[in-house]
């Protein structure tokens, strides 16, 4: 039995979860492995996709604690980001 991170886990603000999420496997369809890195924004950083607002390819962002926003940097990359804090 593995064990799954609950809402509440991301319910928090992202300061607080980001240093937890160091060690958890990540795993999709089996495949995967420890988060090592992590970065933390607030929607007021310039540097968060949700600082300009709702669009259509970030709407996950602005969903439920613990949804995933998943997007490709430079093409190559694949960025996963876990929604934390309140919805909206």
């Amino acid at each position: 039995m593995r064990d799954v991170l609950s809402t509440g886990f991301f319910a928090r603000n992202v300061h607080e979860v980001a240093p937890d999420l160091i060690g958890v496997t990540l795993l999709v369809d089996g495949v995967g492995g420890p988060i090592v890195e992590v970065e933390a924004y607030e929607p007021s950083d310039p540097a968060s996709h949700a600082y300009r607002g709702q669009t259509p390819r970030n709407a996950s962002m602005f969903g439920p604690p613990g949804r995933a926003y998943v997007y490709r940097s430079y093409g190559i990359h694949a960025l996963f980001n876990a929604v934390c804090s309140d919805e909206g």
